[in-house]
């Protein structure tokens, strides 16, 4: 009876939209665990985003060590939950954290499509979700749970920044160091196709992009929808596509994106 009740609450009909729930692919001991960071990860990301994401449908987050981590529909045409692929496992909670905040990322956008662009806003809501995850762990006695991993979410942000700038020649990585973030902005415009899906160095650009990106405040609620601004829009081909978005959608946008170089008047590849 149970496991028949256990069940029939996991189940999508009976889940409420925007829940997230770590499946039973993650050990049993760290699943508890897990999950309370899930929900916290989630929080963040929802507070960030300040709405609702395009697709209001439950969350299921599975592990998998096989293949890199994905966000996926069940069902395209029809769909009625987001399904999410985490390669972190065990008590790596600064990994689960990053990854998680990056296919949230997607959530917000529109999971239905990506380009070089949403997936440089993606790294940089994983690299906000570690500052503010590890802020919080750190101020408030709500998350003793953690004990004292707290500063360890903002040691994986800097080591993945690090590990990324070493990529770039000493010029770029200057940039970054003396905050000259409008040479940045340039160097990024004119390097734009190597951010794109499938180029050797992608992952290198869009977090070099993530990194400008964060270099002010960011207002994250109007990316919300983005990538989901396409022609033919996701409504119209619901299965998943890399394509452009609209230059009227950058546009609304454009003081953000100008700052990793993305220019709406000449944003065809993005």
């Amino acid at each position: 009876m149970k496991r028949y009740l256990t069940l029939l609450l996991l189940a999508p009909a009976f889940c409420r939209a925007d829940s997230v729930y770590v499946d039973d692919s993650f050990p049993e001991d760290v699943r508890p665990t897990l999950q309370h960071l899930a929900d916290d990860i989630w929080d963040i990301v929802q507070q960030m985003y300040h709405g609702t994401p395009p697709l209001s449908l439950p969350i299921y987050i599975r592990h998998s060590s096989a293949s890199s981590p994905l966000t996926s529909l069940d069902d395209p045409a029809n769909p009625t939950a987001i399904r999410i692929r985490i390669t972190s496992n065990g008590t790596h909670y600064a990994q689960f954290a990053y990854q998680l905040g990056h296919e949230l990322g997607h959530v917000m956008l529109d999971p239905r499509r990506a380009n070089g662009t949403i997936e440089a806003i993606c790294n940089a809501t994983s690299y906000e979700v570690l500052s503010r995850l590890g802020d919080r762990v750190e101020s408030s006695p709500v998350y003793a749970w953690l004990g004292n991993y707290g500063p360890h979410f903002r040691e994986y942000l800097r080591n993945d920044e690090q590990a990324t700038l070493k990529q770039f020649p000493q010029e770029v990585r200057d940039m970054v160091a003396q905050s000259r973030w409008s040479d940045l902005a340039d160097y990024l415009h004119r390097h734009l196709s190597e951010m794109e899906p499938h180029q050797p160095k992608e992952r290198a650009f869009q977090t070099l992009a993530a990194i400008a990106l964060r270099s002010g405040p960011v207002e994250w609620g109007p990316l919300t929808g983005l990538a989901g601004c396409t022609t033919p829009s996701p409504d119209q081909q619901p299965r998943f596509e890399i394509l452009p978005v609209n230059p009227d959608c950058l546009e609304r946008v454009s003081d953000l994106l100008r700052r990793f170089g993305v220019e709406p008047a000449s944003s065809s590849g993005q």
